[in-house]
């Protein structure tokens, strides 16, 4: 114990700055420097002057430069005698090395070497002095070779002290700054290296401590020979041996219960004394009281604590047998009524070894919890959504004797400000001043356990227990107290928990609460921060609470290993052509082409009115990029017909059928398309078909609800011609069609309820010199259904704390009937052309010939016309509408109500005007008063038109040189326009030429975090083989200084220099109008969605300044955003104010669109951006073969709100041009959970909230069968009021699962508001079981009776029901019978279409609809 103490005393760590410790955690680095030798006088003139046996050393202490912070431990060289001088240079040899690892990889982190001289005074007292420091560059800001780093460096030295660092005047880069002055003459030799050998014992080292090869280390042996060698150089680990510990539990003095009482006293006034309400400190109470045991070797923890929890032992009592309740009630009465805290499992520590130093930790917190809600703003919805917050209250320190193998041990539990293992304030002890040694051992509690290092063994213990506090041991190495009747005895212990309640609980701490767990030398800190306060082992803690019910083998394997994380996440299966959708592509058969036919649907027909050939969506297509681009007909007319949908004859017939139906998709970069409701109208040949798949086909509505008389049918026109694609856009168009899918929404024209997606391969438009073509689809409309699912996935995971599995399976809902086609149209030549990229000098803008005056005007806005340097003069009021507001004369003239100032038209008009009047005062024959108020009204403005002249001649001289320095800076700026789209990033290269005849260090600033300069030269080359570019790339072309200052570039006279860009965007322009989409009135244009809404321009702006700061060149660049493709949509409903958790897999590599081609087997990386920076979207890199999988996290908002985000997949390292584009929209709904059982009633009611006008609404459900409401149809919501909505659930099946709730305002068909109800559904016990076995065919079915005996002594109505309607009808659907009589019931069995089995649930109900009995009937059809 003495050891470990003398060790962790020895080696207390400052810890680093507090925001530096905020950082993201990096793999930390080991380091080995070796300071050889100090060149030159290290003490100054006069310093050795009264002072005998004059010697030097150097110390080594870790500095901070961002933040002005030493942290670490300084650590020292042995001293040195310092030499006379002579003719030679004195050279002071150390050759000593010093070890240290450090995760902190920034170039601000260094070490200061400090030269320190100390000689004795005439009175014998030592003084010491600094006699200078250096600097010494851990990190760089771009790497080294490895040949440079292992060599000799050389260390120059300043004068003065490294305390001169704290220093506010001393900022970055020190080593420039004007305040160090150089040590002339005098430098440290040293060599820096990396360690690689440290790696291995780097968990018996804690981080930024300097150590030196003879200092002994715990856990390491000596170094060979047994001499005071370098230990560190190749260290060697001691064997390591399995500590047991058993029948551990706590005491507390006085007792638990008063222990606890004053603990949450002195809380609850250490919170009202912070600031917190009354209510919120009384409602503080104990969730849980947990130990956490690690083995520390006096400098760090060598692994991460585990954390295990302690009960009291009268709730391990009452889980127990009536023999072990009577041992506890003795126990319990010999303690004097005091309670312990008890360990209920075994803990094992195999990371122990013989040494004394070697300790094992023992750190008591308690987990306390306050509702987040009392306040009235967001009410707890569970326990776990009160805020929790640990206190460590006790700590206790064993270091085993080197010879011991079992036995027990009693241990005083340590609290207070002493200094501890954790580095934070412990909860107070009770003063002891007035008590004897013996009490002060127990009155701040005990720890008592067994312990062995066998597996096997378990010390028995006597059955007397003596935990009474007044009987104290004598020695706390030699105890008499005994645990009570072994309460932790592992056969007798109950299952733990597989996650504590306070991690699941727990909120993340604030940074307020963190920001005083970094302590100086002393111990010190928050009570907030106890499970992170040792820094390598920062994070979650894993939970080591064993299943205890298992036998000791299973036990020991189950605690030999931490927990390992299950490799499972909820899964969302996207539907992709030929993978989740089966059979979604395939050809009309020849009776559905004939229904088709004879109804009626407009006819496709090429430029030259003939029909548009016809293909087969069976037949393969070969796509050849050259005879499309070299089409004569250039112009795209893509038609999309949406026909029919149909039933699919799987659909149970009860199930409810929209009556209207809307659909959703996205052409290409057209903007979201909505469709008009359509009315779905029954075919009336239907029935004379075999297959029946053509049942309804679609009809557009009018205003006031009525079927349209026109064709059946909606057709939608996008034309895709070389004035809407931009240059070389056409290649990627053709592309788009060859390999992408177009994904369709369907949704329920009444109940706005989706009914399914359907997918579609464009690849049959491609036209391959064909005038028209066009290709009939029958696709299935696929739901995605998630539903709880009650089977475990591997082990014990559904037992309490875990996470069940969310199951995904897709079921077909119908079948929809559409029709493609691509029809080419001859267009005129235009000056855009679509073309091929122009060459590679397209991607390359220049400077060159923007230099020079263009003329023009100094107050005209804008840039001049190309090829005009005449502006004709115009008058200053008529160009400058801030001077027109200070003249006088102006504003009665009358000017400014013209619509345009400043032509030569309305200057002569005004002219002619004022001579008109002049000539009709005079020809009027006025008295000579007026004569004479003619004259002063002329002198009036004379004076007027005076002043105006005055402050034009100010105003010219303000915005001349304002003017000018515009002029000029147009003649050094470049325009230049890029189209950009989501996610995707533009390259180019800027041409910068030094116009100087001197040379220039040449900053370069961006406006736009979107906009930046691209500094590595492998990204560099990357993108200059995509764009085939032949420019050449230099490596190390740019400074980059610390922080977010701007690049820098040398350039030499003349010279001129490529600058690489690279704009990428991952946020959503917010478009100038609403989106373009389809309304629902008749007469709509069907080329309206052929435009697309107009999103602003971004004018991003880059200044290439000089030495001088005066700027060389500018680059205005006019972002033109463009519209992306949208490879998948995703649309999740989740509960509001939750968060979504959804892991997306990917499917496999080589069959995505776009995948580039690598060697056999290789998987390239895979990343992933999302435009909204409140997403967390990530993904992992796995083993090849393996399959990838997206996950993401979204906030859920307000019910009913709909988040819509972009995820964009790389498979290149520098994310160059997204793979797939997805868009996910996040559906929020109000959640409702309800626990109910299979065939009864269960009633429950919704609050309803008007708005503020009054509606007409109705309510729908996705499972009318199943979920009820009343009101039943449409009924009035007022306006401000509320209104409750009752409804009744009847599950047919059990399980989990969820239905989807909307009410709809029926006239305007919006969203009023929406639910999730999830539903818990248990089967209830059946009585009875019956089998039956029927023909297989459309027969009439069978008709059976069974009996049912009324059991009540009293006359009694029953209710029938059954889990398939569908199958079983009822002669009657309720019944009354007589008490103890018997009533038969009667059956009617419908037929089946198919062989197999199924089995029907017969409920039988009392008159409040509660299950009374349940039968069950097994039929087998053959």
């Amino acid at each position: 114990m003495k050891e470990w103490q003398g060790v962790f005393a020895q080696n207390v760590l400052v810890l680093p700055h507090l925001q530096r410790a905020r950082q993201p955690a990096r793999e930390s680095t080991a380091f080995q420097c070796v300071l050889k030798w100090l060149e030159g006088p290290p003490l100054r003139q006069g310093v050795q002057e009264g002072l005998s046996e004059v010697e030097v050393h150097l110390r080594v202490t870790l500095f901070d430069v961002t933040y002005h912070h030493f942290f670490g431990r300084t650590w020292k060289t042995s001293v040195r005698p310092v030499r006379q001088p002579s003719k030679q240079p004195p050279r002071i040899v150390f050759n000593e090395p010093v070890y240290f690892h450090t995760s902190l990889n920034h170039p601000n982190i260094v070490a200061v070497v400090e030269v320190v001289s100390e000689g004795r005074k005439r009175d014998g007292t030592l003084q010491t002095s600094s006699c200078g420091f250096g600097i010494l560059q851990l990190f760089k800001s771009k790497p080294e070779s490895p040949t440079s780093v292992s060599q000799d460096k050389r260390l120059r030295l300043y004068h003065g002290t490294p305390r001169a660092l704290l220093h506010p005047l001393l900022q970055d880069p020190i080593e420039q700054n004007r305040h160090l002055t150089v040590l002339e003459g005098c430098s440290l030799q040293y060599t820096l290296r990396p360690h690689p050998a440290l790696q291995p014992v780097l968990h018996l080292l804690p981080e930024n401590l300097l150590l030196s090869g003879s200092q002994c280390i715990p856990g390491l042996l000596p170094a060979h020979g047994g001499e005071a060698g370098d230990a560190l150089r190749k260290p060697r680990l001691h064997t390591s041996v399995t500590w047991y510990l058993d029948d551990l539990f706590v005491n507390l003095y006085p007792s638990l219960e008063k222990f606890e009482e004053e603990l949450l006293e002195e809380l609850r006034s250490d919170r009202l004394r912070e600031g917190s309400s009354p209510g919120d400190s009384s409602t503080l109470e104990i969730r849980e009281r947990r130990l956490c045991v690690g083995v520390h070797n006096g400098l760090a923890f060598l692994q991460r604590p585990q954390v295990v929890v302690l009960v009291p032992e009268m709730e391990v009592a009452l889980t127990r047998s009536a023999s072990f309740s009577r041992n506890v009630s003795a126990s319990s009465k010999s303690s004097s009524g005091s309670q312990a805290l008890v360990l209920r499992s075994r803990l094992r520590l195999p990371e122990m070894v013989s040494h004394p130093a070697f300790a094992v930790v023992l750190q008591l917190e308690y987990v306390f919890t306050a509702p987040s809600g009392l306040d009235g703003s967001a009410a707890p919805a569970t326990s776990l959504s009160s805020l929790a917050c640990m206190h460590m209250v006790r700590w206790a320190v064993w270091s085993p004797e080197p010879d011991a193998s079992s036995g027990q041990m009693t241990l005083p539990l340590q609290g207070g400000t002493q200094p501890g293992p954790v580095n934070c304030l412990v909860y107070k002890v009770p003063s002891t001043s007035m008590s004897s040694e013996e009490v002060k051992q127990v009155e701040s509690g005990t720890v008592h356990f067994q312990y062995s290092r066998s597996p096997e063994e378990h010390v028995d213990t006597s059955p007397e227990p003596a935990r009474s506090s007044k009987k104290p041991p004598t020695s706390p190495s030699s105890p008499s107290t005994q645990p009570t009747s072994r309460l932790a005895a592992t056969q007798d212990s109950p299952v733990g928990p597989g996650l504590s309640i306070s991690q699941l609980a727990a909120s993340p701490q604030s940074p307020a609460q963190r920001s005083p767990s970094r302590p100086s030398l002393q111990p010190g800190g928050s009570l907030h921060s106890l499970a992170q306060a040792e820094l390598p082992f920062e994070g979650g803690i894993s939970h080591l609470e064993a299943d205890l019910s298992r036998t000791s083998a299973n036990l020991d394997a189950c605690v030999a290993e931490p927990l390992q994380e299950l490799p499972f996440m909820p899964l969302h299966a996207p539907i992709i052509v030929g993978a989740q959708v089966r059979s979604s592509g395939s050809a009309l058969s020849r009776a559905s082409m004939v229904l088709l036919q004879s109804s009626g649907f407009p006819e496709i027909l090429d430029a030259q009115q003939r029909p548009a050939k016809t293909v087969s969506p069976t037949d393969p297509v070969r796509f050849s990029p050259q005879q499309e681009e070299a089409d004569p007909l250039p112009g795209n007319e893509i038609v999309l017909q949406l026909l029919a949908f149909s039933r699919v004859p799987q659909d149970h017939r009860g199930a409810p059928w929209p009556k209207t139906v809307y659909f959703t998709f996205q052409f290409y970069r057209f903007p979201p398309a909505t469709t008009p409701r359509l009315q779905l109208v029954k075919l009336e040949e239907v029935g004379k078909t075999s297959t029946g798949s053509l049942s309804h086909i679609l009809i557009q509505i009018n205003k006031d609800g009525s079927s349209d008389a026109g064709p059946p049918g909606f057709q939608l026109k996008y034309m895709v011609d070389p004035a809407f694609l931009k240059p070389g856009e056409q290649r990627w168009f053709l592309r788009y069609l060859a390999v992408q899918t177009l994904q369709i929404d369907v949704w329920d024209g009444d109940s706005l309820l989706l009914v399914g997606s359907a997918a579609v391969h464009m690849k049959h438009l491609l036209r391959q010199g064909r005038p028209a073509v066009q290709v009939s689809h029958e696709l299935e409309v696929v739901a995605t259904e998630c539903e709880q699912d009650v089977e475990v996935v591997s082990g014990d995971v559904t037992r309490f704390g875990s996470v069940k599995p969310i199951g995904v399976h897709t079921v077909v809902k119908g079948r929809l009937h559409l029709t493609l086609a691509n029809v080419g149209h001859a267009c005129k030549q235009s000056g855009r052309q679509s073309g091929p990229l122009p060459p590679s000098r397209s991607r390359v803008i220049s400077n060159d010939g923007t230099s020079g005056f263009p003329g023009g005007s100094l107050l005209a806005r804008g840039s001049p016309r190309p090829g005009k340097r005449v502006v004709q003069a115009q008058k200053l009021a008529d160009v400058d509408s801030e001077l027109a507001a200070m003249l006088v004369t102006h504003m009665q003239t009358g000017s400014r109500n013209l619509p345009v100032a400043g032509r030569e038209s309305d200057a002569v008009r005004r002219r002619k005007l004022e001579r008109m009047r002049s000539v009709r005062l005079r020809e009027s024959g006025e008295e000579l008063g007026g004569r004479r108020s003619s004259v002063l009204a002329q002198q009036s403005v004379r004076v007027q038109h005076s002043r105006d002249l005055r402050v034009i001649e100010a105003y010219r001289e303000r915005t001349k040189a304002e003017g000018i320095a515009g002029l000029l800076s147009q003649a050094i700026t470049t325009q230049h326009t890029l189209y950009a789209a989501l996610g995707a990033a533009e390259f180019f290269e800027f041409a910068l030429k030094n116009p100087h005849n001197t040379q220039h260090t040449v900053s370069i600033e961006i406006d736009s975090p979107e906009l930046s300069v691209i500094l590595d030269s492998s990204e560099w080359r990357y993108f200059k083989n995509a764009a085939g570019l032949l420019t050449p790339v230099e490596e190390d072309m740019f400074h980059v200084r610390g922080g977010s200052l701007a690049p820098q570039l040398y350039l030499r006279p003349k010279e001129t220099a490529h600058i690489p860009f690279k704009y990428q965007t991952f946020s959503l322009a917010q478009p100038a109008t609403a989106q373009a989409g389809l309304r629902p009135e008749k007469g709509l244009d069907s080329r309206s969605a052929c435009t697309f809404s107009a999103v602003p321009t971004k004018h991003e702006k880059v200044t290439f300044r000089g030495s001088s700061g005066k700027p060389l060149a500018v680059l205005c660049l006019a972002v033109e955003p463009q519209p992306h493709v949208v490879d998948q949509v995703f649309r999740f409903y989740h509960p509001e104010l939750t968060f979504l958790k959804k892991s997306i897999r990917l499917p496999p590599w080589r069959t995505l669109p776009g995948a580039p081609v690598g060697a056999p087997g290789e998987d390239p990386p895979v990343h992933v951006r999302c435009s909204d920076p409140n997403v967390i979207c990530e993904t992992q890199n796995v083993g090849p073969g393996e399959p990838r999988d997206v996950f993401l996290k979204v906030a859920s908002g307000p019910s009913p709100e709909i988040k819509d985000f972009f995820v964009a997949i790389y498979a290149d390292h520098w994310l160059a041009a997204p793979m797939q584009l997805w868009q996910v929209h996040l559906h929020s709904l109000q959640r409702v959970d309800v626990s109910c059982v299979t065939g009864q009633l269960t009633r429950l009611s919704l609050v309803l909230r008007g708005t503020q006008a009054v509606r007409k609404v109705r309510a729908f459900t996705s499972h009318p069968q199943e979920l009820k409401t009343d009101p039943k149809g449409v009924f009035v919501l007022p306006p401000h009021g509320v209104q409750d909505l009752q409804v009744s659930v009847r599950p047919r099946r059990a399980g989990n699962r969820f239905v989807h709730l909307n009410l709809v305002d029926v006239d305007f068909h919006q969203l009023v508001a929406s639910w999730l109800v999830c539903l818990s559904c248990r089967q209830p016990l059946i009585s009875k079981a019956f089998e039956i076995t029927l023909a297989v065919g459309e027969g009439k079915g069978a008709n059976k009776r069974i009996t049912y005996t009324n059991p009540y002594p009293s006359r009694r109505a029953y209710r029938l029901h059954s889990s398939h309607p569908d199958l079983l009808q009822f002669k009657e659907d309720s019944f009354e019978v007589g008490a103890g009589e018997t009533h038969t019931l009667g059956l009617r069995f419908a037929p089946s279409r198919g062989p197999g089995e199924e089995e029907i649930l017969i409920y039988i109900n009392d008159h409040e609809d509660k299950n009374e009995e349940t039968f069950c009937i097994k039929v087998t059809y053959q």
